[in-house]
């Protein structure tokens, strides 16, 4: 018979399992405002280093998704382990590249590692904690997905600023050594409690596949698409908002970290809008987005550029009706089944940075400025996830 878990056991595995969701985007997020100071060093264009947070978050998805599936079939903290040194093996490549194709293929590999901490630590919670731990745990998580990509650019920008751009990237390779070290202290715990994984799962999955992979696929889409929007903004505002406003790699992190209280601020008052459906917020959210996009949108191309406060504006409430609307997505998918949790939490996770990754991508596509290439794009993202928020059933 199992012990109870203790709270320290309990809050040992929560942090690990947050460290380990959160490497990717830290990984992203932090080199954000040395796009250009990449470009010179590699002797590139800075739309190439750009590129390099689409091409993680395809790799990071495809990671996430594929790992989701297995980890229900196989060991889940020997998995853990080797997705953690896949990531750690690419950050050292980041870290020691001297041209920019070893910097990508650099990036593919953290992205293909760092898709592993994510589904597996999401399945692992849900085999070892009881429903309360499992909230508690899972809230801590998404506190962590929201804060990181804010804080990172910052503690980039001060890292970078004082000791060199490579610094920033041996300072992830460290986070990862540092989860590594939390991994296998946390080992023993995770054995005591972990459960045989269930025989049933493949079925289950199938007859899941087989009833609800419409709905499941629109809300996913539809919810990627939003989140395509995060990172339209965070791939092409260094641009945006640095080059052309003139201002310094201090002040662009701190306008993102704005960004990113918006977007909690919108999660907390999902919370507080709990008398109302779960799919009515999704979908009102996913309208208001539209609304908002398309009037950027005109004011763009009506002043063929728009004014710092205007893209903020957008920007900010933008990101707080994503808020709203990024957890309710995952309430949506998650509710079709219990038993193919893991599976589901997979393709949460590949819809979501699929989208993210479409997003990173089409903004650099356009060889307009970077303000007009940011509001088509996300107007295009929005009315995307409108016009397939029409195919969700309850």
């Amino acid at each position: 018979m199992k012990l109870p878990m203790s709270r320290h056991a309990f809050y040992s595995m929560t942090g690990t399992f947050t460290i380990l969701s959160i490497l990717g985007q830290v990984s992203t997020s932090i080199y954000s405002p040395f796009f250009y100071d990449l470009a010179i060093m590699y002797s590139s264009h800075v739309r190439v280093i750009e590129k390099s947070v689409a091409i993680f978050l395809i790799a990071f998805s495809i990671s996430q998704l594929l790992s989701g599936f297995i980890c229900d079939y196989v060991n889940k903290q020997s998995f853990l382990l080797y997705g953690l040194l896949v990531f750690m093996a690419g950050t050292a490549m980041v870290t020691l590249a001297d041209k920019e194709s070893t910097f990508l293929i650099g990036r593919i590999i953290q992205g293909l590692g760092g898709g592993v901490g994510v589904s597996v630590s999401r399945g692992l919670s849900r085999q070892l904690f009881n429903e309360k731990q499992l909230n508690i745990s899972l809230s801590i998580t998404n506190i962590a997905f929201a804060i990181a990509p804010a804080i990172a650019p910052l503690v980039g920008t001060l890292i970078g600023g004082c000791f060199g751009v490579s610094a920033i990237f041996y300072f992830v390779l460290m986070m990862g050594l540092m989860a590594l070290l939390l991994l296998f202290s946390v080992g023993s715990t995770i054995n005591q409690y972990t459960s045989p994984n269930s025989a049933n799962v493949l079925s289950d999955t199938l007859a899941l596949i087989k009833n609800s992979i419409v709905n499941i696929v629109s809300v996913g889409v539809a919810s990627g698409l939003l989140y395509g929007v995060v990172f339209c903004f965070i791939t092409i505002a260094p641009s945006m908002v640095m080059q052309q406003f003139e201002l310094s790699k201090t002040m662009f992190s701190i306008y993102s970290l704005f960004a990113t209280l918006c977007f909690v601020v919108g999660s907390l008052t999902n919370i507080r809008l709990a008398a109302i459906a779960t799919i009515t917020k999704f979908k009102l959210s996913s309208i208001f987005i539209l609304g908002l996009s398309l009037l950027f949108c005109l004011v763009t191309i009506g002043t063929g550029d728009a004014e710092l406060v205007a893209i903020l504006i957008y920007c900010y409430i933008a990101f707080f009706f994503i808020g709203i609307a990024m957890p309710c997505s995952v309430t949506m998918i998650l509710g079709f089944s219990k038993t193919s949790a893991g599976f589901l939490a997979a393709l949460t996770g590949f819809f979501h940075l699929t989208g993210a990754a479409a997003g990173a991508y089409f903004v650099t596509l356009f060889t307009a400025g970077p303000t007009l290439s940011f509001s088509v794009t996300t107007m295009a993202l929005s009315m995307g996830s409108v016009v397939i928020c029409v195919f969700i059933r309850k």
